[in-house]
């Protein structure tokens, strides 16, 4: 997101030092076979090079869950190539979108003295080769989770109405991390605006937003729970009336019943990411559409609007044109709902969690069974 980064030496030391950390740990626990090794995120980009220095035999795949930025974005790091040659330590790198993957070869390819395999895919660097691919992540049915039973959820579905006073009011519920890059500030302004430009709704519905705490020991997180719970203030004093207020805010570490008894709750679900490289409270919000109606509400920002064409996609700095999305979403029709979602359910049905990682592990396999040619990378690298 448009956030001025801050890089700190002593910072890159200290992240240098967990991925050896890491990297000797695995390394202890592999025995003589083949070990295969799966890195998740941009928490260990230094991680597959260090292992393969130890462990030249190992496959390592990498799957990344936060998007790629364009080659200028990335430059502005100064351990850009340091994160580069750790990344393609790994036979493989995974991202959520096709756009994702093509970010990072060009960028790749901008800040590396390596070969772009386009037909493949793959970088070829030094003696051997990495292929770059998506993965878009899924979801488990909830009815796997054994989270609720149908009269569990009407009777925890009752209290929650009772609790806060909802009654028959129609909801419009959010599920985020409290976190600078899921737009919560701007999504609170298109509220506001909506409920200037849209009176008739005052009494009639409630935007709910579950909120769960993270990285609060970060001043720039515990400023972001500020600025949302002023603003909040600020809007429920601005519209409120015979005690009805239009934002109802509960921060906490919400378990999974209450998420989906919320998400089956809601008449519209709001996820205005500013970057996403998934999102899965979007797929989420389907999966819990029992009835096969609701509306959700995505931003184009977020890796499931590629998935999701049949959402009401909306452009989260855009606050005029995101309030009157909210006023559509909720006159859109019945039918008209259930033929959006049916389709967003299939997708998740078909795209699910455990596809996901069948793909992963396929790849890991295919990964051990094709040895690079280290002559053939050799001759194409010259």
């Amino acid at each position: 997101t448009h956030h001025r980064p801050l890089f700190e030496e002593k910072d890159w030391t200290i992240y240098n030092d967990v991925n050896q950390k890491f990297a000797d740990e695995i390394v202890s626990e592999c025995d003589k076979e083949r070990p295969f090794i799966l890195v998740q995120d941009y928490h260990f980009t230094l991680l597959p090079k260090f292992i393969k220095e130890r462990r030249s035999d190992a496959v390592v795949g990498l799957f990344w869950h936060i998007p790629w930025p364009n080659p200028e974005a990335f430059q502005v790091c100064p351990w850009k190539r340091e994160i580069l040659n750790g990344m393609l330590g790994a036979d493989f790198i995974g991202f959520h979108l096709q756009s994702y993957c093509n970010n990072f070869l060009d960028t790749v390819n901008s800040l590396l003295p390596v070969r772009i395999d386009w037909d493949r895919f793959a970088v070829l660097h030094e003696n051997s080769a990495t292929v770059v691919k998506p993965f878009p992540i899924g979801v488990q049915p909830w009815v796997e989770r054994q989270t609720l039973q149908e009269d569990e959820f009407l009777k925890r579905s009752l209290k929650y109405r009772e609790e806060y006073e909802l009654k028959h009011i129609r909801l419009v519920v959010s599920v985020d991390r409290l976190d600078y890059t899921k737009g919560i500030p701007e999504r609170l302004g298109a509220i506001d605006r909506f409920f200037d430009t849209n009176s008739k709704f005052k009494e009639k519905i409630i935007f709910i937003q579950l909120a769960a705490p993270s990285r609060v020991h970060i001043p720039a997180y515990r400023e972001l729970v500020k600025e949302i719970d002023e603003t909040t203030d600020q809007i429920n004093w601005k519209h409120r009336s015979r005690g009805w207020n239009p934002i109802l805010l509960l921060k906490d570490h919400h378990d999974a019943q209450t998420v989906y008894t919320f998400l089956r709750m809601a008449d519209v679900c709001l996820v205005s990411s500013l970057s996403d490289g998934m999102n899965l409270v979007a797929k989420e919000f389907v999966a819990a559409r029992e009835s096969g109606d609701g509306v959700l509400i995505l931003s184009e920002f977020a890796g499931a609007a590629r998935e999701f064409q049949e959402a009401l996609h909306i452009n989260p700095h855009a606050r005029a044109d995101f309030a009157e999305t909210i006023r559509i979403a909720l006159e859109m029709h019945l039918d008209e709902q259930k033929r959006r979602m049916a389709r967003m359910k299939a997708q998740v049905a078909e795209n699910n969690v455990y596809r996901w990682a069948a793909d992963l592990i396929s790849e890991m396999a295919h990964s051990a069974e094709e040895k690079p040619n280290e002559k053939k990378i050799q001759t194409e690298l010259r």
